[in-house]
């Protein structure tokens, strides 16, 4: 019999720091965007944000991986844990300097 009950585990993980009101943008998946990655656009659609494109970026992806195509969904404004964004090679100083031009402020 327990071999029929299924058991599933559940972490949550910390991603926002504050009250600061999340404001969400739907968009198009230019290529694979993963929970919680810096995005910016680009001509394909909203993508992961690279170092170069810093100046790009349009908020932090909070829908589940997307791939090209699929839509995405990110918050343009927020108190975010910076520890929980996936930064890709960009340093943590220069995705606050770049949010915070949007209002979102990574803690």
């Amino acid at each position: 019999m327990a071999e029929l009950i299924e058991r599933r585990e559940y972490t949550p993980k910390r991603f926002y720091a504050g009250e600061f009101p999340a404001v969400p943008e739907t968009g198009t998946a230019g290529g694979a965007i993963a929970l919680h990655d810096l995005v910016m656009s680009s001509d394909t659609g909203i993508v992961k944000a690279t170092k170069e494109g810093i100046a790009n970026v349009v908020g932090i992806a909070v829908s589940e991986a997307a791939a090209a195509g699929d839509p995405v969904v990110y918050i343009m404004t927020g108190e975010v844990f910076a520890d929980s964004v996936g930064l890709d090679g960009i340093t943590v100083d220069e995705a606050k300097a770049a949010c915070r031009k949007l209002s979102i402020f990574l803690k």
